[in-house]
């Protein structure tokens, strides 16, 4: 059986993401990279631009690079000169920061001016309960202000709050936010929080999560990804760093498409990416100690699945069993998609 249409690599990977270190400003409890002041990896600036040069040169598919971390902005200028160099390249960019840099009005505002100057593509700014008690919403304010003046697209991802904090409340009912949400200059969106540890506050909302955690994951073979350690990962969600299985060696300048294709060879992921993390892992519970009822993010089905040594001994042992009708299942669903990646292609073409 065929495991995928012939072209389905040529169209794969979509987007890089560079987690430029694992330092940062904050110290929340629950960081899925455990980031944090302390934390001191860092990729070096002809890191970044060899990763970035290797994209350009064997993955023609890859239209957005994401700049993240711990938090980017501590790379001062080579960050924008990053960001340049790839927009020069042709890619769209995208950052990812908690604000920190906001904390005054004009210094705020330089930021952005230098980000304008890039052409970066759009910024999302990440807060909420436990990002507040590091980077005050001063900051988120006065930095979504400044982006908002130069003209840079932006969201803010708000954490799931707990009953005791109201962060996305806060947020929407100050005048400065509203006034820009309303003008349409910024957009404000809620994000599941994923507990990292047995004594984290569980912040389950049911409609919210019930309607994202059961779906495949998108994420597999369609992001490639430079680690603050110079290594490539298939995946950059909130449990990578948790599965050696998503790495795929260290980037020396010769990364390769083939380096990328040697996951087909990983039924699991394939499964994944067909079916989604929650779906594999509800059904192959059975003899752990794992609760459904406690799964409120993909993530966490996902590392459940690489590392509870009876959850993977059950997927093994009905690996046959499922591996005609989820192979069947991925070919229909890549089929259908490089259709649409093609009518996409041709439309451009049209509008041209």
């Amino acid at each position: 059986m065929m495991i995928c249409p012939p072209r389905f690599w040529d169209e794969y990977p979509h987007t890089a993401t560079i987690i430029t270190t694992y330092t940062c400003t904050a110290s929340c409890k629950d960081c899925c990279f455990e980031c944090s002041p302390a934390s001191k990896a860092r990729l070096k600036y002809d890191e970044i631009i060899n990763f970035l040069d290797t994209l350009n040169k064997n993955f023609k598919p890859i239209k957005l690079v994401v700049f993240t971390g711990g938090e980017c902005f501590l790379l001062g200028k080579s960050l924008f000169d990053a960001i340049n160099y790839a927009t020069n390249l042709g890619f769209m960019t995208r950052c990812v920061t908690n604000g920190y840099w906001g904390k005054e009005k004009n210094s705020a505002r330089q930021i952005a001016k230098r980000l304008a100057s890039t052409n970066l593509t759009e910024i999302n700014i990440s807060t909420g309960k436990d990002h507040a008690e590091w980077v005050p919403l001063e900051c988120i304010i006065n930095a979504v202000e400044a982006l908002s003046e130069y003209k840079i697209k932006t969201l803010i991802v708000v954490e799931q709050d707990t009953n005791e904090s109201k962060i996305l409340n806060e947020l929407i009912s100050n005048e400065r936010i509203s006034a820009l949400i309303n003008s349409e200059k910024i957009k404000i969106q809620k994000n599941i929080w994923v507990p990292f540890h047995k004594d984290s506050i569980k912040r389950k909302e049911t409609n919210f999560v019930a309607n994202t955690v059961d779906k495949p994951c998108e994420q597999i073979f369609e992001n490639i990804v430079l680690t603050p350690n110079n290594e490539i990962s298939s995946c950059c969600g909130l449990t990578m760093e948790h599965i050696p299985e998503m790495k795929l060696g260290y980037h020396n300048g010769k990364l390769t498409p083939l380096v990328f294709k040697q996951q087909i060879n990983d039924f699991l992921k394939i499964w994944i990416r067909t079916e989604g993390p929650y779906k594999v892992l509800k059904e192959h519970l059975h003899g752990s100690e794992i609760k459904i009822d406690e799964i409120i993010h993909p993530c966490q089905a996902c590392v459940h699945l690489y590392q509870n040594k009876v959850i993977r001994e059950n997927v093994k042992n009905k690996y046959i069993e499922n591996i005609g009708r989820v192979i069947k299942q991925f070919n229909i669903n890549e089929r259908l998609k490089l259709e649409l990646i093609s009518i996409d292609k041709q439309k451009n073409k049209d509008d041209i």
